[in-house]
């Protein structure tokens, strides 16, 4: 995760700013998007190096503890099958699992109205830009045989 957050730091020349979105490539990521919010972090990416998951594409999140009872950072990372044939069916699942994190991570902790949306704020072109960078290195389209 320290690696994809570093991202946010450094990016480098092949990347695009997409509002609060990182997005680009990196030499050890065909691609990623990024967003850190308050704390709440969210990395979407598929890495060089394979992984021990059953999709090139993951997901790392952080989110901050709001629990005084229970004082320790939420830090997960899960495997998204995004097997859809064009960029917006895959966009469907990635959506799904970083809205699924989102509201796992915002159910006990008290926070902005307007949090949400300025969270997704423009999630779907970051996400399309990095789709286009996936489909140019060839990871997409996923066949059912590439878990």
């Amino acid at each position: 995760m320290i690696a994809v957050c570093g991202l946010l730091a450094a990016p480098n020349a092949a990347n695009a700013q997409s509002d609060e979105w990182f997005v680009g490539s990196h030499p050890d990521y065909h691609a990623a998007m990024v967003r850190d919010l308050d704390g709440v972090i969210v990395a979407v990416y598929v890495a060089k190096e394979p992984s021990i998951y059953a999709s090139p594409l993951l997901m790392e999140t952080v989110a901050p503890a709001c629990d005084a009872a229970q004082p320790v950072e939420m830090h997960g990372t899960q495997a998204i099958m995004a097997f859809g044939s064009t960029a917006e069916e895959r966009l469907a699942e990635v959506r799904n699992a970083v809205q699924g994190f989102f509201d796992r991570s915002v159910e006990s902790c008290p926070v902005a109205d307007d949090f949400e949306a300025r969270f997704f704020h423009r999630f779907d072109d970051a996400y399309l830009a990095t789709d286009a960078l996936l489909m140019e290195a060839g990871i997409f389209p996923l066949e059912k045989g590439d878990e």
